[in-house]
């Protein structure tokens, strides 16, 4: 490998983003999802904010609402499954391992505290997701000094191609599936359409048959 293909390497890995950071609003009583692909065995982390900051003007006194408001938010993977849930969400990190490849979920709910009597506000969530390399922590090695932050960012390109390819792997494989999938279905199809041939080739033939007879039987040929 030349010196221009370790470059372009670099690069790309350099490029590639593996860090997501959202922010939306989340109405009273309302649920919003996001949903992201993984393929299995993707390191997945994350943190999530929920800003608790009320509007000045209220018809109730800003303790008894902040009382009445809950934020739940859990993970879902391609099965339905939880992966991660806290009930009561304002601020945290969560880290999980996609078991199985698919889609996963991230929603949030903004929910009625048990017995509250004042309809929640609206709030602002910030969720940041890191999958991957991104997803590694390299700062210990950098407190014990295990590496020099030069060598970690080295680490961390290395890391970066070896999921670039993965993920070339991947979906090198997911192309191979594919195109077999249409093979087996154009050959289907084909059959089809020549079985269909025949159906309709019998189908003429025993009309022919049948109206040359019935009109020799009526003497009309």
């Amino acid at each position: 490998m030349n010196n221009k293909s370790i470059f372009a390497i670099v690069c790309l890995a350099l490029c590639i983003q593996y860090s997501y950071s959202f922010m939306f609003e989340v109405r009273p009583a309302d649920e919003k999802c996001l949903t992201d692909e993984y393929r299995r065995d993707t390191l997945v982390k994350g943190s999530f904010e929920i800003s608790d900051k009320l509007s000045k003007n209220l018809a109730y006194p800003t303790e008894l609402v902040a009382q009445s408001m809950q934020m739940k938010f859990y993970i879902r993977d391609s099965h339905n499954s939880i992966v991660f849930s806290n009930q009561d969400a304002k601020s945290g990190k969560f880290a999980f391992t996609a078991h199985e490849a698919g889609e996963y979920l991230y929603c949030f709910l903004d929910s009625y505290r048990p017995h509250a009597t004042i309809m929640p506000l609206s709030r602002t969530v910030s969720l940041e997701i890191k999958t991957g390399a991104d997803a590694n922590d390299y700062q210990d090695l950098i407190t014990k000094g295990t590496l020099k932050p030069s060598e970690v960012e080295l680490k961390k390109i290395e890391a970066a191609v070896d999921q670039i390819k993965e993920e070339i792997v991947y979906m090198k494989g997911r192309e191979e599936t594919m195109r077999n999938t249409n093979e087996s279905t154009n050959a289907r199809v084909a059959w089809l359409a020549v079985f269909t041939i025949f159906v309709l080739f019998g189908t003429a033939i025993f009309q022919i048959t049948y109206l040359k007879r019935y009109f020799k039987q009526r003497k009309l040929i």
